[in-house]
């Protein structure tokens, strides 16, 4: 069965970048890069931090920006009319230095050309002073930790080594783990993997990354034993055929493969106990679902 080709998204301006964020300093050592842990995911705010890990790898999701984060701040940002009422509403609360912005009418109407045609955008001034960050899910975040010991993470004010981090993302998320082990896998076959919600997935898979190419895949994972026995308290869908049937129907859709990432957790490795030096032991099988059409698969007689 031959295999989708990734496709190229159309007037792409970025320059492909290295795909890891590995930076030697000029002391010979890999720069680390800062983020603090609140609770949810890791938090990065400093700026050169934030364009290194979205350019070199696409680490992360910026907390404002829909697509690739904005990083000028000397370039006015364009809102939607209504997000710069809430800011403005926030703004009450708050004394902070103000930033120049364009503002927006909100686009209700589905005629965009209608919409672009007497749009009228204002020069305002946004007092909030609402600051991007770049978020990493805790897949992320202990992949750039402990296999590229490129990142530090600090919870409390505490400094979090690789252990540490492991129980506490693990605590955390129940199902950071099976998680975690998709997560590195298919980041070792050098695909950008991001969250795969939006399609109804764990994650999906991108050939170097959002800006360039459209997911190619949306991964689903599911955890068995070596006997390949569902794990029931690892596994958070249905795998009978009408879910899978469904969530295909919507992936080809998308124009987009569905994935079924089967983890076969080793007997040797007890589920409370697993740490980070037991991910080399997991097995992992790919199966592509497709479905089958008859008026195009019918074989010539």
């Amino acid at each position: 069965m031959p295999l989708t080709e990734p496709k190229p998204k159309k007037n792409c301006k970025l320059k492909p970048a290295p795909p890891l964020p590995l930076i030697q300093t000029a002391s010979n050592e890999i720069y680390r890069f800062k983020g603090i842990f609140n609770g949810f995911c890791v938090v990065v705010e400093g700026e050169k931090d934030m364009k290194n890990l979205v350019t070199m790898g696409y680490f992360g999701k910026a907390n404002l920006s829909r697509n690739y984060p904005q990083f000028n701040e000397h370039k006015p940002e364009i809102v939607r009319k209504r997000v710069f009422q809430n800011r403005k509403n926030w703004s009450e609360k708050l004394s902070q230095t103000p930033q120049k912005i364009i503002v927006v009418p909100d686009s209700d109407s589905d005629n965009d050309d209608e919409y672009f045609t007497n749009l009228t955008p204002q020069y305002r001034l946004d007092r909030s002073a609402i600051k991007e960050t770049v978020n990493l899910s805790l897949e992320e975040a202990f992949f750039l930790l402990a296999a590229l010991n490129c990142l530090e993470i600090s919870h409390e004010g505490v400094r979090l080594e690789a252990t540490k981090a492991w129980d506490l993302f693990k605590r955390t998320d129940h199902y950071f783990v099976p998680n975690y082990v998709a997560y590195y896998y298919f980041r070792s076959k050098n695909w950008v993997v991001k969250n795969g919600i939006k399609f109804g997935g764990d994650f999906l898979l991108y050939k170097q990354g959002p800006p360039f190419y459209h997911a190619s895949y949306v991964v689903i994972i599911h955890v068995v034993n070596e006997r390949l026995e569902k794990i029931e308290n690892f596994n958070r869908r249905s795998m009978i055929n009408i879910h899978l049937m469904g969530l295909n129907r919507l992936c080809e859709t998308a124009g987009k493969d569905l994935l079924i990432c089967e983890i076969i957790w080793p007997s040797t490795t007890d589920q409370a106990l697993v740490s980070a030096d037991d991910v080399p032991k997991f097995s992992i099988k790919e199966t592509i679902m497709k479905r089958w059409i008859p008026s195009q698969k019918r074989m010539n007689t």
